[in-house]
This record gives structure tokens, sequence and C-alpha cells, in this order.
């Protein structure tokens, strides 16, 4: 928004905003020196109103100005306490915050953002905020916002909770060094939270230069140096209870958008809240960013985040169903979750022979429409053919079986995530597949010269590969060998390991990924074809031993349950 003129510090102090256009003034006042200074001249010049009125408890009064912090509204500090009394207080409406000093009414913007160091004091204001403050249905006003969040950039999940309101605009700038960052608008719900921005030059032009920040220069030992991230509740302290280090900066994911013109700072609140009972209702984002690219700087954003839309919205159902699979490994769906970005199902594994590799099943309604689809196979066949493994999931809030990023320190929990999910609806899980690892052997002799005349067929264990054409090209000093491939695969066997071996004749061996296309027969087959890619320093390899050590057996299964919320 623009700066602050006397009309709209009127209608603040007064009241007579909306509390969305409320929020923009007390966001702006966060980033903006030159409006901090206005508002307090214009609070110094409140000093001659004429009719004075006395608050009585001026023993609250000392302590919410000894409670205030320098930042991020600074000004309410240097407010003399004995001046605060002799406003007038019949300028302000007292629906706000029940005839306080103006001090406090000011505080409405410390307290939604945290700033308050004392858990007694905030939880004293926190009940004149929430007056002020009631929970409010979604966002209404939607316009302009829904396009940010475009299925094909984020997710589709992102995009219904943003037509559905449960995204809210921000506007928040800051610029320096020529270069202006903006939060445009957040996501949060029981599932993560979202923050949408874009950096553009003096000249309005969005830029995409630092995105190699994230590819190349950025690392766990020097992401301080760049930026802070941190997700904090109303007393200033940081959320992050399920890692060691609670003080661990970076832990938020900032990744482009495939467009190139905006950026999603983002995380799975389950990483922090493995206990959703304990999520708060409000916190604050606290973004600082030092460097972009090769620019130093200051750009830093305290974004409020209010879940208690969403969290109203949002069903849980305790399921509580065990299945054994043949290898004796237990599966226990534990609950599921409808929130306004994601629909959610939580599982439990144990026992078994430590040899598992996911699973593959359908949620349908009532119809046998299939709502949804998971399949762990799709760690291996994560091209475009591959995806049709999948239907409506949510990648980057899932883990789990061969997707398990290893981000939650108890490694036999799965959560599955895809797009909303109507919680009205009676929703039925079938599980049709399990998945295990298997060792295999397979050898494949590769001479180059003779691969150009003919083709080489191997054989392991019901399944068949056959290599054709070689080409060799040199790239960044190294010799990349692109060999083609395809392959049959034996009637039990869903896939096979994405990690291969290359050996040439002088024993110099070199890893590198098998990401085939699928495609599948009426009777099951699965057949599959890659180009595969072999860097080596060597320039003249005569001959390659290919070899894989992994397949994937596939074990049919018939497991249903239903879901339910019970209202």
């Amino acid at each position: 928004m623009t700066c602050l003129d006397k009309d709209m510090l009127d209608a603040y102090l007064e009241d007579v905003l909306s509390l969305q256009d409320r929020q923009n003034v007390q966001n702006h006042l966060l980033t903006c020196y030159a409006c901090q200074l206005l508002f307090e001249q214009y609070v110094d010049e409140l000093d001659t109103c004429g009719e004075q009125e006395e608050w009585h408890t001026d023993a609250v009064i000392q302590q919410v100005m000894e409670k205030v912090p320098p930042h991020p509204l600074n000004v309410l500090r240097r407010v003399d306490r004995h001046r605060a009394k002799k406003i007038d207080w019949k300028k302000r409406s007292v629906d706000m915050m029940k005839k306080t000093t103006i001090a406090v009414a000011g505080l409405a913007v410390v307290v939604s953002l945290g700033t308050l160091v004392s858990p007694t004091f905030a939880s004293y204001v926190n009940g004149l905020y929430y007056a002020a403050n009631p929970i409010k249905g979604p966002y209404t006003d939607t316009e302009g916002i829904v396009g940010l969040f475009a299925e094909d950039q984020t997710d589709k999940g992102a995009l219904l909770a943003a037509e559905k309101g449960y995204v809210k605009p921000l506007n928040l700038k800051v610029t320096d060094q020529g270069l202006t960052m903006e939060m445009k608008a957040v996501l949060a719900d029981p599932a993560r939270i979202m923050v949408l921005g874009s950096l553009t030059d003096k000249d309005g032009k969005k830029l995409d230069t630092f995105w190699q920040d994230q590819f190349s220069r950025i690392s766990s030992a020097n992401v301080e140096q760049y930026r802070v991230i941190r997700l904090k509740d109303k007393n200033g302290n940081v959320l992050n209870p399920l890692l060691k280090d609670p003080d661990l900066p970076g832990s938020f994911r900032w990744m482009p958008l495939p467009n190139g013109e905006n950026f999603v700072i983002g995380r799975d609140l389950a990483e922090l809240f493995a206990d959703q009972s304990k999520l708060p209702d409000e916190a604050i984002l606290e973004v600082h960013v030092k460097q972009l690219g090769e620019t130093k700087g200051t750009w830093n954003f305290d974004i409020p985040i209010d879940l208690r839309p969403a969290k109203a919205a949002t069903k849980t159902v305790s399921v509580q169903q065990q299945f054994t699979t043949p290898q004796g490994e237990k599966i226990d769906l534990k609950e599921a979750r409808f929130s306004p970005s994601a629909a959610q199902l939580q599982f439990a594994t144990s026992g078994g022979e430590g040899r598992n590799k996911g699973v593959r099943y359908n949620l349908i309604d009532e119809q046998g429409t299939i709502l949804a689809s998971w399949d762990d196979l799709y760690k291996i066949y994560a091209d475009e053919s591959g995806v049709k493994l999948m239907r409506n999931a949510i990648l980057s809030l899932s883990r789990g079986g061969m997707l398990n990023a290893g981000r939650l320190t108890d490694k036999n929990v799965w959560v599955h995530s895809f797009a909303p999910i109507d919680s009205a609806k009676k929703v039925t899980m079938k599980l049709d597949a399990v998945y295990t690892a298997e060792k295999a052997d397979f050898r494949a002799k590769l001479s180059i010269a003779e691969l150009n005349k003919k083709p080489v067929t191997v054989k392991e264990g019901g399944n068949t590969f056959t290599f054709t054409k070689v080409e060799k090209k040199e790239d960044e000093k190294k010799m990349v060998y692109t060999i083609d491939v395809e392959g049959i695969l034996a009637k039990d066997v869903a896939g096979i390991a994405d990690d291969w071996l290359a050996t040439d004749e002088k024993g110099d061996s070199n890893t590198f990924s098998f990401i085939p296309k699928l495609t599948v027969a009426e009777d099951g087959t699965r057949k599959l074809n890659a180009k595969i890619k072999i860097r080596t320093e060597n320039k003249d390899v005569k001959e390659f031993t290919i070899t894989y050590d992994e397949k994937i057996k596939q074990h049919d299964v018939n497991w249903e349950v239903p879901i339910q919320v019970n209202e």
C-alpha cells in the first residue's frame, strides 16, 4: 500500500477501518520508517487535543511501555507515559481495545506480531487482541490472488485453497540497494505455510538472477550469511520443537517457481508439530534477508500468520486400522486430516523383513470414482509417464515409503498428501499392492565398438534388457556416453533400482541414474525405455560392465478402510 496520510491515521486510530484495512496499515508500519516517524509525530500532536480522560491502571501502562521492544514499532517506546495519559480517548472507538491507552491500542500491531517478551503479560493482552479480532471466515476478495497460485506453479492444493479464500494478501514491500522484495500472499493451514513473493529491480523488472543462490552459493553451512527464516510464537520463541537445534536458520525452504518470476517460502507444519493440538492459532514468520546474489542489503519482514480460519475448517478422523502384509510388516492407518489445502493420511509401519519399498492404493467415493491415487514407484519413474502412477498427490507435503526424505526422526511414519477432498464425502482407501526390495544380480558387458553394430540382450530373474546404440560427447572436460536401453520386466517385478553402476575396462566405476519411461500393457506387463548417461574422465572407453543390485517386487493385497468424518 502507499504511505499513510492524516485521513488514514485518523481512520486507523478511531477504528473505523475494516479488519483487512487495519491489518494493511499495521503491516505497512512494520516496513516503512517514514510512516513510523509520521505515526510518532501524529501521536505527539494528539497531546494538544482538548478533553482528556485518564486510564486508572498506571501500573499496567508502565508494564506495557517496558515490554515494547525497539522493533518493529519503536515509536511506541518513545511516547512519554505521562503525555500518553492526556490523549483524547474519545477520539478512539472503545470497541478496539476497551478504553485502553493509545499505546495499548498501538500494541495491536505488537501483539499480533508476537514481540512481547513476558508470557504472563502476553496472555493478558491476547484477550484484548482476540476481542478486537474475532475469528473470521475465509478471505472473500480473492481477485488477483488465485492467479498467483496457479496449479502449474505451486500445486492443486494451494490453488484450491486460494479459490476458497484461505490465502491472504500481504502486500509487504522492502526496498534496499535498488532491489524491492515483496511478500504478496500467504497460505497457512494445518498442513503447511506457503508465502509467495517476488523480487524486482529499480525499474520494476522481475529478477530471477538470484535463483542461483539456491543451487550454487547457499549450503547448510553458510545459509545464515544470506538469510534467516524462523517461525515464532507471540512471545518471540522459535517454533522448531522437533529439531535438535531450535534456533537452526534456513529450516524453511525457499524455492523459485517455474515461471522464474516468483518464489515460495514454505514449510510442512508436520515437521514442526507432530501433535497437531500444539499448533498455535497465530504466529509470526520472521524473514531476514541479508544478500541476494552479489548484492548485500537488508530486506526484513515479520509476516503475521493467522491459522484460526483454516483450523476451524479442518476435520480430523481417527482411523486406527491395521494391516499385516504377506511379508509380516504391519501398516497402521492412524488418521486422516482434511484441511483447506490438502487431504492427508498418516501411517505407521513396523516389523517385517526391513525391505519395505512402499504401497499402492486409491481413495474412492461411494460411487467408486477415484479421487486420488498413491504409488511409491513414482520415485523410480518420476518423469512425465510416471506421473500417471499418482493422481492428485502433493509430493512436497508427503513422506514415507520410497519418498521418505528422513526429515523426521521417526522414519516409520508416513504422511501422504493429496489435493483437498470434501470431508463430507464417504471416502474409502483401497490398498491393492505392497512393494518389497529383493536382491538382483544383473551384469551386462557392453563393447562400445560391437554395440553400434548390433544390440546386446541380457536377462536376469525374468527381466530382459536390450542395449542399442551408443553415442559419446565431451562435456565439461568429461566424456558422456549415452546408451539406449529397452526392458521388459517379469510379471511380479514392478521396478528396478534407480542407482546403476558402470565399470570400464580399467576398473574405474561411475554411478548413474536409471530413470526410464514406463508403459503398462493390458496384461500388466511393464515395458521400460531410457537413455542412460555415463560420465567419465576416460575419453576412450572400450567396454562398460553395467550392473544393478536391487529389484522391486509387487505383492497383490486387498485392504479397504472407510474414512468418514463424524460431525
